[in-house]
């Protein structure tokens, strides 16, 4: 009896491991895919894979919630940027409902409250009046988030985001947006987030923009050859952002 109770528990620790494992090699096989669909401009293969993974993922591994959020995260960010307005609400809702579920679990998660602090500033995005009272709400949470881990990537990236788009009369600065640009990248290098991870090469390419919006053009311009050496086919710094800046300063 003992013996069929321990082959039935170690059946059971197998096939966990063995469905850890595969969720392990399809979660690579999604984030290089995300990687090449964003490299490429090819937001309906982003679109597929990110759909796979929302019907592979399980509600209560955080860690597989995450790098789902991460992808609704991006195509919500191009959807704005589209004004495709009608659909980037429906995936801020969505992941809003993620981003609720798992702070009610852990409510002083860094990497959720800077994401609680993005979305707020995605409905900004969508309805610009809403800036007003929606602004201090969505700094709340990102300043939260820094405050709890000062390392925090998206917490960072946010911040980064927040004092590069707000106005300066309500307090943007992107050249202090470009202290929190640099200690995004920073942490993506120290923890070994770089290969094929399109959140880092964004933030890169995020870093090149605010350096040639403060005129600091050589740096922008070894920010932008950086990213073509590391990733060269990510084809708007290679055919857009890149040659444009050299263009427009005479550069070589």
């Amino acid at each position: 009896m003992e013996r069929s109770q321990h082959i039935a528990r170690l059946g059971l620790v197998m096939l966990t491991l063995l469905l850890s494992s595969q969720w392990g090699l399809s979660q690579n096989a999604y984030r290089d895919s995300i990687y090449k669909a964003y490299s490429r401009g090819k937001m309906d293969k982003w679109y597929a894979i990110m759909e796979t993974c929302e019907k592979n993922v399980n509600p209560g591994n955080v860690a597989q919630q995450l790098e789902l959020l991460s992808y609704y995260y991006g195509y919500t960010a191009w959807l704005i940027g589209a004004e495709k307005y009608d659909t980037a609400e429906r995936y801020i809702e969505k992941s809003e409902d993620i981003i609720e579920a798992l702070l009610e679990d852990s409510p002083e998660n860094a990497t959720l409250l800077a994401y609680k602090g993005a979305y707020i500033a995605f409905t900004i995005g969508i309805t610009k009046l809403k800036a007003i009272y929606l602004g201090p709400r969505s700094m709340k949470f990102i300043n939260r988030s820094l405050e709890l881990d000062p390392e925090n990537i998206q917490g960072n990236i946010e911040k980064g985001n927040s004092m590069y788009y707000r106005p300066s009369a309500f307090g943007g600065d992107k050249a202090e947006a470009i202290d929190y640009y640099i200690k995004a990248v920073e942490s993506f290098e120290k923890q070994g987030l770089v290969v094929n991870n399109w959140m880092y090469i964004n933030t890169m390419t995020a870093l090149g923009q605010a350096y040639e919006a403060t005129d600091q053009i050589q740096l922008a311009k070894l920010c932008y050859e950086k990213i073509i050496r590391i990733f060269p086919n990510f084809m708007w710094v290679e055919d857009e952002l890149y040659p444009d800046l050299l263009k427009r300063h005479n550069l070589k």
